[in-house]
């Protein structure tokens, strides 16, 4: 006896099928066509890949980062807050390779003027796998002339490793006015984050946008504040 196909079914079970695929390629075209999608996707993925880290390994990443975008307002808060964490003591050894001299130079010269101040010190290490803090470049027109990302353990709120990009896009672009001076103030500011500073509207070189100020007594302050205690 022959089996009666259920065609409404079958037709159904095709639609919807096809339905799905047109969702998906539609959701595929808008996130590569818009660029603040695009953006906002990474960062809940990107928050998402974070949560399922800090539950495996047990340490917390945050994101801390200068504008490159010129135009762009300052961040909105009070003095320097420190939401990173701290280190264990004022001190954490730092790989630097962003395969390119100036940046490079830049970096160099932002550990050497941290490393004067007397509240923290920076040891340059050969060794990527050994360090606390890895610096690198990246090259991409987000609103970032640099980002750091910490990670922390969130039952200390001590730092266990730090990430530092500068972002050459914004800051080898004559266009946009990077001075050699304003890129070291840059790799100072994200430093700073690696340290554990967060942003401020006061003069200062945590300044959320234009790297104009380099390090400044209040900065130096706000890292024996940080590791009083």
């Amino acid at each position: 006896m022959r089996k009666k196909v259920d065609t409404v079914g079958v037709i159904f079970r095709l639609v919807k099928r096809l339905a799905w695929w047109i969702l998906i390629l539609g959701v595929g075209w808008y996130y590569f066509n818009n660029q603040q999608f695009q953006q906002a996707t990474n960062q809940r993925l990107w928050q998402a890949r974070e949560r399922v880290a800090q539950l495996v390994t047990g340490t917390k990443t945050t994101s801390s980062g200068e504008t490159g975008n010129q135009s762009s307002s300052k961040a909105a808060g009070a003095d320097q807050v420190p939401t990173n964490g701290r280190w264990p003591s004022q001190e954490a050894t730092v790989f630097v390779n962003t395969g390119n001299t100036t940046l490079d130079n830049a970096t160099n010269a932002a550990i050497q003027s941290w490393n004067q101040t007397g509240a923290f010190r920076f040891r340059t290490t050969t060794d990527q796998q050994q360090a606390d803090i890895v610096v690198k470049k990246m090259d991409n027109n987000t609103s970032a002339a640099g980002l750091t990302e910490a990670s922390t353990n969130p039952l200390t709120g001590r730092i266990v490793h730090a990430d530092v990009s500068l972002n050459q896009h914004y800051l080898l672009n004559p266009l946009y006015g990077y001075s050699n001076q304003r890129i070291v103030n840059t790799a100072e500011h994200e430093l700073g984050h690696a340290i554990g500073l967060d942003h401020t509207n006061n003069v200062s070189v945590m300044q959320p946008a234009g790297s104009y100020y380099t390090i400044q007594q209040a900065d130096v302050q706000a890292v024996k504040k940080l590791y009083s205690d």
